[in-house]
């Protein structure tokens, strides 16, 4: 009786690990893209030369390229 008791329990747990693998197998596979470092927009030598002349009306390049870093910060957040 002992044995049969035992080796329903073991057969329960057999299905229910079986049964657990099917629901797990079925879950979507996901990436996390959080733990890699974000691609910032590069400069650039437009921007380079620009920041040579030190005078901000000078380079509207270096501020489009200030405003896609802040908006990449702002989509990070």
């Amino acid at each position: 009786m002992l044995k049969r008791l035992l080796k329903k329990k073991r057969l329960f747990i057999l299905v229910l690990i079986l049964i657990g693998t099917l629901f797990l197998s079925g879950c979507a596979k996901t990436s996390c893209k959080c733990a890699l470092k974000p691609v910032y927009p590069i400069a650039g030598e437009k921007v380079a030369v620009e920041l040579e002349h030190l005078n901000l009306e000078d380079y509207p390049h270096t501020w489009e390229w200030i405003g896609r870093i802040d908006k990449l910060r702002e989509e990070l957040q």
